[in-house]
């Protein structure tokens, strides 16, 4: 089984979506993911953790206002 990553998910429900980088957003699983588990050493700079800091609170603002726009109010 094959199995579509959320970004486009997300797009066949609201294409606002089609805002988001999806290269981008997929570099956010290394920080999301790999770098959690102390045996993966994955070496970072501060201009790249603000780079994909950015890009993460970009989602972020992104979901929260779609979800409002469909009714969810109150989400932050």
């Amino acid at each position: 089984m094959t199995y579509q990553v959320i970004h486009n998910l997300c797009i066949e429900n609201d294409t606002e979506f089609e805002k988001l980088n999806s290269d981008k957003i997929s570099q956010l699983t290394i920080y999301a993911v790999e770098i959690r588990y102390p045996d993966e050493y994955i070496e970072t700079n501060p201009e790249e953790v603000k780079q994909f800091y950015g890009l993460a609170k970009e989602v972020r603002e992104l979901v929260i206002k779609r979800l409002n726009h469909k009714g969810m109010k109150d989400i932050k």
